[in-house]
């Protein structure tokens, strides 16, 4: 098959709405202050007076796996960064959205089981001052999962102030909302800790409630955490485990610490190390450490399995990340996870995005839902290999965005999303060849476009309605990018998502930032682009082929833009059977108002067919997708 380069394009202008006006990315009044202020520039890059608050958290916790209660007490040092004098500490308490009254508009239904009185509070101090807790007080205020704790004194810039809390809640055991029960005696645990919710340069205080849609947006921050177990339990947990020696049988531990090292699969906790209880040690709090994180999560069960392997991130430095997986005998296809997941994390570090898998660890942990966490990702089995692949892989790419880059979930959800799905596509083929999301996102969105309830893109996540969410952040937001890179061409599209997370690893950007940084990259104005993708309202794909004419040796064909998106156009020409060759043309050549396009394209074959489009271009009409040309 050849392709043949367009040698005649004439545009036919007509009223297009995604172009009707000359409009930019509109630039709330809280982003202009962050450039006023010079945190932010218009480039997409960070400010000279960029900053971000952060903490330490110290933490020891409690699992009483029989009763399904979480007791923990924590010491929090939190660094105000910012140039503001805060008055007031916002802390998330996430498990308040099972609490009797809130607000919730979870992805899942809440089983009325697992509705409780909230997180149970006992003692609540700041800088080793008691603060009031009863209902009358005026030092703290409840709000959905929010508490507002009001300081006697001023937090200064550039100062620390140090929380203590020791609380309590009764863990979900029907539900399944990112953590929960997996069965009577293994338990995903997030979203479980007091967590100073997140002040920034933008929005200051992040007070948006958490309902159980929207995912989160977190400080990066440094944990120290002991978590006790019953006996015979098994802990595995975000970041660097630092008594494994001690809590597990010599035997086992021998098998992990070979494993470390090694590129081949090593069964550390097997079938018959279960069935003889010949795992543990008689120690039962088990202690990690993270650092510059932007969460922490854990698993526990006293009768899962254990594979683990290693592989090679950074080549020039001969760095590693450990791999394993946990799981039942039970989880279906969980026993080809860790090669799934060591494939996964190579083709990251050497292909896309190729830059080295940014932890030391990874577990994966055979639960339920699919969720990401750093170092650990709560994902539950599928019978079909394929899915497998996909949602393993996608929740592994999620340490490049949120946990690498710093995005705000619950505003920006498309484009953490969105990135995860799209970046692993091709090593996802390459594992299961048989997947081919790409096709799959693209007939999505052909269906779903423009249906009534459709928002833009841009819409906050936190807004949404459940039934839109995973359409417009998965699905969509593939779309948006998917289209970006045939625009921007797949070497330049690199360099700008290289220098994207470049510019932002550790950092929290925006939306604005991620434009800025394309626009900027790419030496062109893409405003036309974000706004038809990202700020339309609804707006429906579809192309035609309106009309093709021959002389000649020459096809004339006029492609009609019936929809509202700007689309790339592929034109294939076939001699019966065979491919005579393809003509392009780039997205960009519908701004100006035009509808109608004209292409030219020169073959001596005896063209029979012209096709529009490919299964990754979406069309919510494809049946004007195909002329049959008449032959004399």
């Amino acid at each position: 098959m050849k392709t043949v380069s367009v040698f005649c394009i004439t545009l036919l202008l007509t009223t297009l709405s995604f172009v009707a006006l000359a409009q930019h990315p509109t630039v709330s009044k809280n982003e202009a202050r962050a450039y006023e202020k010079g945190t932010r520039n218009f480039n997409g890059t960070p400010g000279a007076n960029y900053w971000q608050n952060s903490s330490d958290y110290f933490i020891q916790v409690s699992v009483d796996v029989k009763n399904k209660i979480l007791s923990g007490r924590e010491r929090i040092v939190y660094s105000n960064n910012s140039p503001d004098s805060l008055k007031t500490i916002v802390i998330r308490l996430y498990q308040d959205v099972f609490k009797k009254g809130v607000n919730r508009n979870s992805i899942v239904p809440v089983n009325p089981a697992d509705i409780h009185d909230g997180v149970r509070i006992a003692s609540l101090k700041v800088n080793n001052e008691d603060i009031d807790l009863s209902k009358s007080s005026q030092q703290v205020m409840r709000d959905g999962t929010l508490m507002y704790v009001f300081l006697s004194k001023k937090l200064a810039p550039k100062s620390t102030t140090e929380l203590q809390i020791e609380w309590s809640f009764d863990f979900p055991q029907h539900t399944l909302i990112r953590m929960g029960t997996i069965d009577s005696t293994s338990m995903f645990v997030g979203q479980w800790y007091p967590q100073i919710a997140v002040y920034d340069d933008v929005n200051r205080w992040d007070t948006r409630s958490y309902n159980g849609l929207a995912e989160f947006y977190n400080d990066f921050s440094n944990f120290e955490v002991e978590i006790s177990v019953p006996d015979q339990f098994m802990v595995w947990a975000t970041g660097d485990p630092l008594n494994l020696k001690d809590m597990l049988q010599p035997q086992i531990y021998s098998r992990y610490t070979n494993a470390c090292t090694s590129d081949e699969i090593h069964h550390v906790i097997a079938e018959e190390d279960i069935l003889n209880k010949k795992i543990t040690t008689q120690n039962h709090t088990w202690k990690y450490k993270a650092t510059n994180v932007s969460d922490f999560a854990f698993g526990v069960s006293d009768h899962y399995l254990w594979d683990v392997t290693s592989v090679i991130v950074d080549k020039s430095s001969g760095r590693r990340t450990v791999v394993g997986t946990a799981y039942n005998t039970t989880s279906v296809n969980f026993e080809k996870v860790i090669s799934i997941s060591r494939e996964t994390i190579r083709s990251l570090s050497e292909e896309m995005p190729g830059i080295p898998y940014p932890f030391p660890y990874l577990t994966v942990y055979a639960g339920d839902f699919g969720m990401e966490y750093p170092m650990i990702t709560n994902v539950g089995p599928d019978a079909e290999f394929g899915m497998t692949v996909y949602a393993n892989s996608h929740e592994i790419a999620h340490a490049y965005f949120p946990f690498l880059v710093g995005t705000n979930e619950t505003v920006v959800g498309w484009m953490d999303e969105g990135l995860t799905v799209y970046i692993p596509e091709n090593s996802q083929h390459n594992i299961a060849p048989e997947l081919n999301i790409g096709a799959y996102n693209t007939s999505a969105f052909s269906q779903y476009a423009g249906i009534q309830d459709e928002v833009a893109l841009i819409t906050p996540t936190q807004c949404l309605d459940a039934k839109i969410y995973f359409y417009l952040s998965y699905a969509k937001a593939e779309q948006a990018l998917r289209m970006l890179e045939m625009e921007l061409g797949h070497d330049l599209f690199k360099t700008c998502l290289l220098t994207f997370i470049e510019r932002w690893k550790y950092k929290h950007p925006t939306a604005l930032d991620f434009f800025h940084t394309f626009s900027d990259v790419s030496k062109r104005d893409l405003d036309w682009y974000w706004m038809a993708w990202y700020y339309q309202v609804g707006g429906i794909p579809d192309l035609a082929i309106k009309n093709v004419t021959k002389s000649g040796n020459k096809y004339t064909a006029v492609i009609e833009n019936k929809g509202q998106m700007p689309l790339p156009v592929l034109l294939t020409f076939y001699a019966n059977d065979k491919n005579t060759g393809n003509i392009t043309s780039a997205a960009s050549q519908w701004q100006g108002n035009k509808t109608e396009m004209t292409l030219t394209f020169e073959t001596t074959d005896a063209v029979t067919k012209i096709v529009l489009g490919s299964e990754t271009i979406p069309d919510t009409q494809p049946d004007d997708n195909e002329y049959l040309v008449k032959q004399k």
